[in-house]
């Protein structure tokens, strides 16, 4: 056994200190402490809804949590410090701003600004706005900070809702709450570089941004300008231009300076001719600010998706026109897309495909048949003949075929309309020569079309709510490709031009999701322009959010900018 020297300063010091501990006297002033701890924790609960306190705690859920706790702090040591996990705590809420999120919103600077003469009603304080701070951040990290449903009509993407305080408990027992809640923070590839990008575009405004190019006529390349420099300036601030010299001569439109013109018309989806027209000078002339709010919308966007979309999925970006197979959160294959225009929408949605149809038939639906076809019939008897469109209507229990020519269409409108309609299988079927079965209550499917000029636009917004996929055959046999014998199978069906059904060898989760902006792994940051006007309610809810913060850019035109690799 090691003998204890009690002439040795040291061991005499720790003895001393040991002793006082364990006094009666010292007990008593810890129960004491623990007791005027839980009374101020009571007290200042029960009073909470006279304190003016912005943001406002959630004090009827801050009463449930520490009513668990017997009225104990959580964040605190017996003595009264701000103990590791709750220093760690507080450091993360000051640097949310690197999570798109606003620190304010969870009181990074509350705590410790309510200043009190009495140091236990003041670590009371900090303590439930360190755990309000955790609750509200957790659940803003996992769900999003906004309801979708309150501004976003067209997002019909269940939310998947979080146990706030069991990730308290979870923080609590083991001491870090900062690894809780950096697991709530979505880890999909697409969410985390448009984190980057959001801190670069920060950075740019921390630097004055960059400042709007003045009405001119048309600029071409090859053409000399006062305009041309205050466009390299412009382009060299989002890194599109990155000259190794200046220019020779500094008024003329060079080659140069064009390739950075049309890296910047690519990254705003407008025509790359390297044309300094009204489009792209209105997206050039965007704002710093307006894009970060872009940026953070997008964000919050992704938020709102389930925490897991799987491991392999299909994503299809309204708003940016493309589908693309993600495996393993890489990107597999994109392909081009038309979208639903915006009387016609194509909603946000999830939907799980498990059968390709080949060689469909399209039975039309009915606001398409009383919108489009009816009115073209009227105008040319022979137009739904030529379409291969059969006439059914029912009788009985039957839909019976009828023949066009018999039919007065003038007698008919939306009202009274009875036909159904429906066009055979073939190369000038509307959905093409493929069809993905992905029951939802939208009707709403991606399938082939015959009109594949219409890809070729920049803006592709011409269907009625349905997704055209460019290449749809090699979508299909991507999903195929560990199966050879089912894709020769596939091939034959196909082939064949008979309506058939063709089972997935494993299902596949679809997302439908409407975005602005994103990050495009070879092109650098992306932003389109807001077709179906949901940014702009979604900007201003974030920043009325955080009131402190300038609004007024949110107010302004969204007119679709880019940051380059």
């Amino acid at each position: 056994m090691t003998r204890i020297d009690l002439y040795h300063p040291w061991h005499l010091l720790a003895l001393l200190v040991l002793m006082t501990v364990l006094s009666p006297g010292n007990a008593n002033d810890a129960q004491n402490r623990a007791s005027a701890i839980s009374a101020a924790l009571q007290e200042q609960l029960l009073l909470a809804d006279a304190l003016s306190i912005q943001p406002r705690p959630d004090w009827a859920l801050l009463r449930q949590v520490y009513g668990n706790y017997n009225h104990r702090l959580l964040w605190h040591t017996p003595f009264g410090q701000l103990d590791e996990a709750g220093t760690a705590l507080k450091q993360y809420i000051r640097d949310v701003a690197g999570v798109g999120l606003e620190p304010a919103l969870y009181h990074a600077a509350n705590i410790n600004r309510y200043r009190t003469d009495d140091p236990v009603q003041q670590q009371v304080r900090d303590d439930l706005l360190l755990t309000d701070g955790f609750l509200r951040l957790a659940r803003h990290l996992a769900e999003g900070q906004l309801d979708p449903t309150t501004v976003d009509p067209l997002w019909k993407i269940p939310m998947e809702r979080i146990d706030s305080t069991g990730l308290l408990d979870q923080a609590v027992i083991s001491l870090n709450p900062v690894s809780v809640l950096e697991s709530l923070n979505p880890q999909n590839r697409g969410y985390q570089a448009l984190l980057r990008v959001l801190s670069d575009y920060r950075r740019i405004a921390s630097k004055g941004g960059w400042s709007p190019l003045p009405e001119s006529p048309l600029l071409r390349p090859g053409e000399q300008n006062d305009l041309v420099p205050l466009l390299r300036q412009r382009l060299r601030v989002t890194g599109q231009l990155e000259e190794q010299a200046p220019p020779l001569d500094i008024l003329t439109y060079d080659p140069d300076l064009q390739r950075a013109v049309e890296r910047f018309q690519q990254a705003h989806g407008l025509k790359q001719d390297g044309i300094i027209g009204p489009q792209t000078r209105a997206a050039l002339n965007v704002s710093v600010e307006q894009r970060i709010a872009q940026i953070e919308s997008n964000l919050e966007r992704w938020r709102w998706l389930p925490q897991r979309l799987g491991d392999r999925y299909i994503l299809v970006n309204i708003g940016g026109y493309l589908v693309q197979l993600v495996e393993h959160d890489q990107v597999r294959l994109e392909s081009r897309s038309i979208i639903g225009r915006p009387m016609r929408y194509t909603p946000s949605f999830s939907a799980r495909a498990t059968h390709l149809v080949l060689n469909p038939t399209w039975t039309v639906p009915r606001r398409i048949a009383v919108e489009d076809l009816l009115p073209a019939q009227r105008r040319d008897s022979e137009y739904l003949l030529r379409k291969n469109i059969q006439i059914q209507q029912r009788q009985g229990d039957q839909w019976v075929s009828q023949d066009p020519a018999m039919i007065d269409w003038g007698t008919f409108n939306r009202n009274n309309f009875p036909f159904r309609l429906q066009q055979s299988p073939g190369d000038g079927n509307s959905l093409g020569r493929i069809k993905f079965h992905m029951p939802n209550p939208y009707a709403i499917y991606l399938h082939d079309t015959p009109a594949k000029g219409l890809f070729s636009h920049p803006v592709r917004d011409f269907s009625s709510g349905c997704v055209r996929v460019e290449g749809i055959q090699d979508l299909a046999r991507q999903l195929l490709v560990s199966e050879p014998e089912t894709i020769s199978l596939f091939s034959d069906r196909l082939a064949s031009r008979q309506s058939s059904y063709f089972k997935l060898p494993e299902p596949i989760d679809i997302y439908l999701v409407y975005f602005t902006a994103w990050m495009d792994p070879e092109t650098g940051i992306q932003f389109r322009p807001d077709i179906y006007d949901l940014d702009r309610p979604l900007m201003l809810s974030l920043r009325q959010l955080s009131p402190s913060q300038d609004k007024q850019f949110a107010h302004r035109e969204t007119e679709p900018i880019s940051i380059a690799n």
